[in-house]
């Protein structure tokens, strides 16, 4: 296992980051494709624990789940191939910054290879590194934005 954090800073109350990293349904409006990511598939409305989700990647569809929500707090997600060669948690936690004027994101992944894929980890950790900051900087332009 391979863990990844990243944080970032974005001057927003905590229950706006919450609630559009909560929003899955809607991430393709703000988390655009990448040479990693191609999109987001979620029903529509906020995931209930156990709803899951499909990830479009280069690797795969990487099928996900929201393991833990704590609202204005913290999110826990869970994303695997469905041939058991990738795994990922994903967490998300999210506390004031220390001006008290918005919010530190702090997101951790722990990625987990198998299989074939396990000769390719450390091109994989690299492509989620480079996804992770990806994601925080876009996650904090859109929050920002107020959208």
């Amino acid at each position: 296992m391979v863990q990844i954090t990243n944080s970032i800073d974005i001057q927003a109350p905590a229950a706006r980051v919450y609630a559009a990293l909560r929003a899955l349904d809607a991430y393709p409006a703000w988390l655009r494709h990448s040479a990693v990511y191609r999109g987001t598939r979620a029903p529509a409305g906020p995931p209930a624990a156990g709803v899951a989700y499909v990830d479009s990647t280069t690797v795969g569809r990487m099928r996900g789940e929201l393991l833990e929500d704590v609202p204005g707090r913290s999110l826990r997600f869970h994303q695997a191939k469905p041939s058991g060669t990738l795994d990922a948690l994903i967490r998300y936690d999210l506390a004031a910054t220390a001006d008290g004027g918005g919010t530190r994101v702090t997101r951790v992944g722990d990625l987990t290879t198998r299989g074939m894929l396990r000769a390719a980890q450390p091109v994989l950790v690299r492509m989620a590194a480079a996804e992770s900051r990806r994601t925080m900087t876009a996650l904090k332009r859109h929050v920002e934005a107020g959208r």
